[in-house]
């Protein structure tokens, strides 16, 4: 029998089977090997010594290895295109539920894409990396479901009033310390973004709780909207709270020597901006939004850095009389350690907004999915950086908990950033807000998910933190606690059980162990760091 006929014949015996369309195809080259027939160029996939002709991600059919290129496992994908697979490797079967059924949607999405040629098997199932990997035609830059609007909408959910305790994070660990623990912050939140919002895609998961409950069964899906609910309204409460304490230092200040109250000033700006911005139901709503918050966050960390050199020379000045001025440069006290660790998870927390980012996504591939949470941490730690080491060089031992209270109220230019950043905590409200009404929608019941539903939880959620924050001023360190406790949970716990589900069988062993106990590690090491820092606050 010639190979060709070999092969149809075992295609045909194989569709019998249950097995999906990519075991089948590694099936059919694993006996074109077996048969005794040296494996054609068309057929066999080409070694790590010896690169294949044709990309691995190519936009037209290479005719010279066809089937190769359509098939997906390390032997047929070059190395520097393997992140766009996120690493996955679908030739060995796998038995449990929820790879299964990233297997099935990744094959569903194949065929809705555009036909094979006449050289493709009868009935053979493939995934051509051309619609997968992401080449197909580019979205406007900040058009919804585009690549920018994702990014922008991440970097937004994850950059607001928590950059300003990076300088006194830095005080108290120290630089480098601090930076080393920036740096694990924004490794470990990259590789959560990316498995959630992958799973997302392809498990067609509409929000976190879908996402837990395929990893911890159904009755998990209700905690998870509690945890998020609460989550999302603890944020919205902080960011009132802070902008009492941004616009009363603005109303107050030289130029406009305003005599308002600080209630006046929360509740007046909860009812004409944080409320509107709140109201639109999909988040694709806010993602000019979220590029204008993210530019005052960026404009904010220029200008420190900008005075930081003058408030140096004054610290210069004074740091022969004066211990409080040195820097310190590393710090070997435990508990400022965990604490620098929990400021940095939390000060990548986008997570509560990963599955709507993943399911707007118009270019939902792996690739596009890598790029996304690859350049939204990026980001992040850019100005995270240059903000936290500006304000601590300019302000050492005195860097207060909001450093932008150590800035004089004369000074013009950090006037202005005040203002840049109030705008930033007004807009922060409402990106918060959104998985939060969305969660509770959800414990109310699907069928409840009406506009007028959406209306009456975002009036209720808003009425009761501007209630809580003109009733308190001092609430911050509680809302950090609660922050920190469930960022573990939702940036790293979750994650990994989601991982450990759905994508670990789909790895090779080594990087999935790597993967899973790096993100499970974290978690007891965030959630440790959040019971040091109870007791401590209680003793």
């Amino acid at each position: 029998m010639a190979p060709a006929a070999e092969v149809m014949s075992a295609q045909r015996r194989h569709d019998s089977t249950s097995e999906p369309g990519w075991v089948s195809s590694y099936a059919m080259l694993r006996l074109c090997k077996a048969s005794g027939d040296a494996p054609s160029e068309a057929t066999r996939s080409p070694t790590q010594s010896e690169p294949s002709s044709c990309p691995s991600t190519p936009p037209t059919r290479c005719n010279s290895r066809p089937l190769a290129t359509r098939l997906r496992n390390y032997n047929s994908v070059a190395n520097a295109e393997m992140w766009k697979w996120l690493w996955l490797d679908f030739s060995a079967p796998v038995q449990a539920a929820v790879p299964r059924l990233i297997r099935k949607t990744m094959r569903r999405c194949s065929k809705s894409s555009a036909s094979l040629d006449s050289f493709d098997l009868e009935g053979l199932d493939t995934i051509t990396e051309e619609h997968i990997v992401g080449l197909s035609q580019r979205n406007s830059l900040l058009g919804e479901g585009s690549l920018g609007a994702a990014v922008f909408t991440l970097v937004s959910s994850a950059m607001g009033a928590g950059c300003l305790s990076l300088p006194f994070m830095l005080k108290n660990s120290g630089i480098i310390s601090g930076l080393l623990m920036l740096g694990l912050g924004a490794v470990l939140a990259h590789l959560s973004l990316v498995v959630l919002m992958s799973c997302a895609r392809y498990t067609d998961s509409e929000s976190m709780a879908q996402l837990v409950a395929l990893a911890r069964g159904r009755g998990s899906g209700r905690i998870v909207d509690v945890v998020i609910a609460v989550y999302g309204i603890s944020a919205v409460l902080c960011y009132l709270m802070f902008i009492g304490d941004f616009f009363l230092g603005i109303a107050r200040s030289p130029l406009l020597d305003l005599n308002v109250s600080r209630e006046m000033l929360i509740v007046s700006i909860a009812i004409m901006v944080v409320w509107p911005l709140s109201l639109p139901r999909r988040l694709s709503a806010l993602r000019y939004v979220c590029v204008l918050s993210v530019l005052a966050i960026g404009l904010t960390a220029l200008v420190v850095a900008w005075r930081a050199p003058s408030y140096a020379q004054l610290r210069s000045a004074d740091g022969g009389a004066d211990d409080q001025w040195k820097l310190v440069w590393w710090s070997s006290d435990p508990y400022a350690a965990l604490q620098s660790f929990s400021i940095a998870l939390f000060s990548f927390a986008a997570h509560t907004n990963a599955v709507p980012v993943a399911t707007a996504l118009k270019q939902a591939d792996g690739g596009s999915i890598w790029r996304v949470s690859l350049y939204s941490v990026c980001i992040e730690l850019f100005f995270y950086t240059l903000m936290g080491v500006a304000g601590y060089v300019s302000f050492g031992g005195y860097t207060e908990q909001d450093f932008i209270l150590n800035y004089r109220n004369d000074d013009m230019l950090m006037f202005l950033v005040r203002c840049i950043y109030g705008l930033v905590v007004c807009l922060g409200a409402p990106i918060n807000l959104s998985p939060a009404a969305s969660s509770i929608l959800g414990l109310l019941g699907s069928e409840r998910r009406t506009p007028v539903r959406h209306f009456v939880v975002v009036t209720t959620i808003i009425a009761s933190c501007v209630c809580v924050a003109l009733w308190s001023e001092k609430v911050a360190d509680v809302i950090g606690l609660i922050g920190a406790s469930f960022g573990s949970l939702i940036v790293l716990a979750w994650p990994a059980m989601i991982y450990r589900r759905a994508l670990y069988d789909l790895h090779p062993r080594r990087l999935a162990n790597t993967i899973f106990y790096s993100l499970a590690f974290a978690a007891s090491l965030g959630l440790t760091s959040f019971v040091v820092q109870t007791l401590r606050a209680w003793s």
